[in-house]
């Protein structure tokens, strides 16, 4: 593996969680349904229920969460790759430069 290959693995990986769907409980349904990614947020099967109010505010709560954590993941990626490409790096320089 290169420095290379393993940075574009890790851009990848945060592109896809960044923008995976996030999938929360509609409201009566039950059923699982999409409130955006990470990058956009998309509420409007919550807004406008006249039954109960707290749905808007639990799947707000709810999506806001879910994101919060993706963009943990997509942190703990980047350092990881970073590492990864450093100790690569180092690997690399340290053959080429006959030391071991």
């Amino acid at each position: 593996m290169t420095p290379a290959k393993v940075a574009w693995l890790g851009t990848a990986l945060v592109a896809l969680i960044l923008a995976w769907p996030i999938n929360i409980f509609a409201p009566g349904d039950h059923e699982k349904i999409s409130c955006g990614n990470v990058l956009e947020t998309d509420l409007r099967p919550w807004r406008g229920l006249e039954s109960n109010a707290n749905y808007w505010e639990t799947a707000f709560r709810t999506c806001n969460s879910i994101r919060i954590d993706r963009i943990g993941q997509s942190v703990g990626v980047i350092s990881l790759t970073v590492l990864a490409v450093t100790l690569l790096a180092a690997r690399t320089r340290r053959r080429n430069d006959g030391s071991y």
